[in-house]
């Protein structure tokens, strides 16, 4: 009996062990890297990106972006440039379909994308308008253009390298 009792203590502390360091692992968080831009164009047009990043074991594992287009008095007098405006953004977005949403108000478009398959790239800084006659909205759809800033799911960074980048590209980050 007391050969049993033996046997009975290392074995509990050795399952409480694990249990902890199963509790230890899957509570430990994983790093988020939150960066921001915010630029007004030459015709007063104001452009806010916020990006949430998650990183998981070194790999980019999820990322939100919320892009504000905050348009001048004159281009909000009617609806027209806001919903061209939303009309080319959902033609830009249309590859991540349900993972975008867009909330229009009086006098800005935002537009909230979350995705997290291994497929997903999100394209940054490739929204420019230009005042002619007319207000001209281009959107640079060119993954490999050195314009803008192009992340996957997927991807390889550590926090810091992710920081570097988007810091690189104008972007503050913590």
């Amino acid at each position: 009996m007391t050969a049993n009792k033996s046997r009975a203590f290392p074995i509990i502390i050795t399952c409480v062990v694990i249990v902890i360091i199963i509790y230890l692992f899957a509570s430990v968080e994983q790093p988020y890297v939150t960066c921001s831009k915010s630029i007004t164009d030459d015709t007063g047009i104001r452009i806010v990106e916020e990006i949430s990043i998650e990183i998981d074991g070194n790999k980019i594992d999820e990322m939100n972006l919320t892009k504000t287009i905050v348009l001048p008095e004159k281009y909000t007098k009617d609806d027209t440039y806001l919903n061209s405006l939303k009309f080319l953004l959902e033609n830009h977005y249309e590859y991540l379909g349900d993972d975008v949403n867009y909330i229009i108000m009086d006098d800005r478009i935002s537009v909230v994308v979350d995705v997290d398959d291994d497929s997903d790239t999100l394209i940054f800084n490739n929204i420019e308008f230009i005042e002619n006659e007319d207000l001209e909205i281009k959107i640079n759809s060119n993954t490999r253009s050195s314009d803008v800033v192009t992340l996957s799911i997927g991807d390889k960074y550590t926090e810091g390298e992710l920081m570097i980048r988007m810091k690189n590209n104008g972007y503050s980050c913590n």
